[in-house]
């Protein structure tokens, strides 16, 4: 056996094997001897038949045996030969089928890694929000809650629409005596005072009854999908079908007990809690996704096609489908890889990139991370709070080896976020 290497690119070597007659010649043997064994005969006994027997009725069939059994027999030995470290299955390229009095020759293209010296990750630039939550920010959330468990009343005949009434309104609208859709709708609810509507529109409402009409005149926005309208004036003619009062509860000890907590202070502090928790996620967020942006500005390298292609398995697998018959065609939809293989490069590129500082400042898990890891998980906010030994070792257990992937690719990040200069921008405009 002979074995060449040709490198197609850093990431990809092409592996030719040359094999000489004589190994050709002992696999159609092999396989000539493995048919006589299993072939029934007329005439002979089970395993009996003589040899020119089976080559005769088998010898124009059995080529593609022989070549399967040549790649398998001397592809990975021709790889390990090369020292080459593949990291996805070699994909055998156009082969001839062999000949029983020829040499034969096959090539393979093997994935690789890349051979990586990541440089500047250490005193990145990075800029993120100040993880801050304000008193304003708290009490936006206590609104929220209070309308959430707000009931309706219809309104008396007569009431005038202003703020705290969902109205419902429909509305036609004509642009240059054309109909015009986008300012065109039926039935829709719509609560006043809370600037949801078009300012004109919001102005010609206040103070209508139900079953009344109303001609006005509206200036289209910028954001309407018809560009060709904008600035232009809309002529609409609106109808208010009727008026719902909003019931808001008080925002105290009730309404938090309502929300599963003992008072109203417990629940602003567990507000100000996940609102924390948002904010610090949201800045971890940017903060990591800047310095991926940076490193692979400047770290330019080529990633493998077979570990693109895992990655795109990996995201379908993530996605919800109806079934798994839905699941497997997408998988197999060249269309729908397609569309991930960009996400999927770069994800593939984040991960040799956190590989290599990984490996470049030796960066471990141990059993204590990853207990701190679980508890952080399992505890939430309280982290004083004490768990069963058991618990945590089965929740660890249930996690898979991927968790402590995961723990460690989050301690490189940590590495180069303590290493960099972080300029926290104001988190409220």
């Amino acid at each position: 056996m002979k074995a060449l290497v040709e490198e197609v690119n850093t990431v990809q070597r092409r592996i030719k094997v040359e094999l000489s007659a004589g190994d050709v010649k002992n696999a159609f043997d092999s396989v000539y001897r493995k048919l006589q064994q299993k072939a029934r005969i007329n005439g002979f006994r089970p395993g009996k038949a003589p040899m020119n027997v089976i080559r005769k009725m088998y010898g124009t069939s059995i080529a593609y045996d022989v070549a399967d059994q040549l790649v398998r027999n001397h592809l990975f030995s021709a790889i390990e030969q090369q020292s080459i470290r593949p990291i996805a299955a070699p994909v055998l390229e156009t082969m001839d089928l062999p000949k029983e009095d020829k040499d034969y020759t096959f090539s393979a293209l093997v994935d690789i890694l890349p051979a990586l010296k990541i440089e500047g990750y250490k005193g990145l630039n990075l800029e993120a929000p100040a993880a801050d939550v304000t008193d304003a920010d708290v009490e936006r959330e206590l609104e929220m809650i209070q309308r959430r468990h707000a009931k309706t009343k219809d309104t008396e005949e007569g009431t005038a629409a202003g703020a705290n009434h969902i109205v419902t309104i429909s509305q036609t609208a004509t642009v240059d005596g054309e109909p015009f859709p986008e300012f065109t709708f039926e039935s829709v609810p719509v609560e006043l005072g809370k600037k949801y509507l078009l300012p004109e529109l919001e102005e010609a409402l206040t103070g209508m009854k139900a079953g009344e009409e109303k001609q006005l005149n509206i200036q289209v926005p910028e954001h309407v999908n018809d560009k060709s309208k904008v600035g232009k004036t809309a002529q609409c003619t609106v109808k208010l079908e009727k008026i719902v009062e909003i019931l808001l509860p008080e925002v105290n000890d009730e309404l938090a007990k309502d929300m599963g907590v003992d008072s109203l202070e417990a629940l602003r502090t567990n507000i100000r809690d996940r609102l924390k928790r948002q904010a610090e996620g949201a800045k971890r967020s940017q903060l990591e996704t800047a310095i991926f942006d940076q490193l692979s500005a400047s770290n330019n390298f080529e990633v493998p096609p077979s570990m693109v292609d895992q990655v795109i398995d990996s995201m379908f697998d993530e996605m919800e489908f109806q079934n798994d018959a839905q699941r497997k065609a997408a998988k197999a939809s060249e269309d729908e890889r397609k569309r991930l293989r960009d996400t999927a490069k770069q994800r593939a590129k984040n991960t040799l990139i956190l590989s290599e500082i990984i490996k470049s400042e030796s960066i471990q898990v141990n059993d204590e991370d990853f207990d701190s890891y679980v508890k952080e998980l399992v505890g939430g906010a309280d982290a004083s709070k004490e768990l069963d030994s058991k618990l945590v070792d089965s929740i660890k257990a249930s996690m898979g080896p991927h968790a402590r992937e995961s723990l460690l690719f989050k301690k490189a990040l940590d590495f180069v976020i303590d290493n960099a200069k972080v300029t926290e921008t104001p988190a409220h405009t």
